[in-house]
């Protein structure tokens, strides 16, 4: 891992495409089986110390069995006999334990256990109301749910939702979803062996990282096999061992299809469907800084550059770079008089400041309560 306040999945491999799980991250493993995600399950249970509460969720075990299979985790039963076998007082019970802890972790029994008890609208507005919250006070979450049919649309409503998306199926793994990440990550596939109960991931080959991003393109556009095999003029065949990574297809079919896709060539060949947007997060969002700015978007090729800046009660903070050129500060919370080549305007809550023509020195927090703005620089 890059960045050392991250969290750790437990699997180096993943922690090294990811750069490790920001603080907040639900991370939804979609598999067929249930029990090919525990491996996965199991090596995030193995960092219980890097905790101060660790718990599972339990719909169907009990308590004791869950104990044996995670020490040292708290059991939260949610078993339909119990108090809190309905969603509101499990809800409760979650926001309780994970406000109280400054680290917590969760692993969830299947979503789909959630669906079959309450159905799947109730487990789908379960899973909307707290996957919000715990990125909001930083707790890491592991969630699982299937691949049958009829929870279709409840995997499309928690995609939409969470942070991080993992498909198993065939001894692969796809990172479907990981916002905040740098590009090529998203639709990055790995080989996946388990070895005495750990799990194993290596990257797979580039046939097979082309193939995901395929049917993960063909899926999106709503295109059958078939369908797919015509626009490209090949047979169905070779589309579905293209899409397992038992055959490669030609440059010139690649390109036909990058032009009939409408993507780059780059775009596939990383299995990388870019969503046209950016997502700048923090790794550990209780942290506070020590006034200097915190980079959010620091990519001068994109245009703007955005930081963090949050200042202790009558503090105050100077820009780490020398800057050329418009810059912004909106004031979050506090009140943040700017200091300027020009002037020293005082800015409140919700007031921003475009300097055009001047430069930003620093800011002062004139409160007796910790301040926080945005500094956004645009760049030539």
């Amino acid at each position: 891992m890059v960045d050392q306040g991250a969290a750790s999945t437990g699997v180096a491999a993943l922690d090294a495409a990811l750069d490790g799980l920001y603080w907040g991250d639900n991370v939804v493993w979609e598999s067929e089986e249930p029990a090919a995600v525990e491996p996965f399950y199991g090596a995030l249970a193995g960092r219980r110390a890097d905790y101060d509460l660790a718990a599972f969720v339990s719909l169907t075990r009990a308590p004791d069995e869950v104990r044996a299979a995670y020490p040292g985790f708290e059991v939260v039963d949610a078993r339909a006999t119990g108090p809190l076998g309905r969603p509101a007082p499990l809800l409760q019970a979650i926001y309780e334990r994970c406000d109280a802890a400054p680290r917590t972790l969760l692993l969830f029994d299947p979503l789909d256990a959630m669906a079959q008890r309450w159905g799947t609208d109730t487990a789908r507005a379960f899973f909307v109301r707290c996957c919000p919250h715990l990125l909001e006070v930083g707790a890491i979450a592991y969630w699982a749910v299937g691949h049958g049919a009829a929870l279709a649309q409840l995997r499309r409503d928690v995609a939409e939702v969470t942070q991080c998306v993992f498909t198993l199926s065939d001894g692969r793994l796809r990172i479907a979803k990981a916002e905040a990440r740098g590009p090529g990550v998203e639709g990055s596939v790995f080989r996946t062996r388990i070895e005495d109960g750990r799990p194993t991931v290596e990257a797979a080959p580039a046939a097979a990282r082309v193939g995901t991003a395929l049917r993960a393109v063909r899926m999106q556009r709503q295109l059958s096999q078939s369908d797919l095999a015509r626009l490209l003029g090949i047979s169905p065949s070779a589309v579905s061992q293209a899409e397992r990574g038992r055959r490669g297809l030609s440059l010139e079919t690649l390109l036909d299809a990058c032009a009939k896709l409408d993507l780059t060539l780059d775009e596939l060949l990383r299995g990388d469907v870019h969503p046209g947007y950016r997502l700048a997060r923090r790794h550990d969002p209780r942290r506070r800084s020590d006034g200097r700015p915190l980079p959010l978007v620091d990519d001068r090729r994109a245009g703007l550059r955005a930081y963090l800046v949050t200042l202790a009660p009558r503090g105050h903070a100077q820009p780490h770079v020398s800057h050329k050129g418009v810059e912004l500060v909106a004031v979050v919370s506090g009140l943040v008089q700017v200091l300027l080549e020009a002037g020293r305007p005082v800015l409140r809550r919700g007031e921003t400041l475009l300097a055009e023509r001047t430069a930003v020195l620093g800011w002062r927090n004139l409160g007796e309560g910790e301040a926080t703005l945005f500094w956004i620089l645009r760049d030539d």
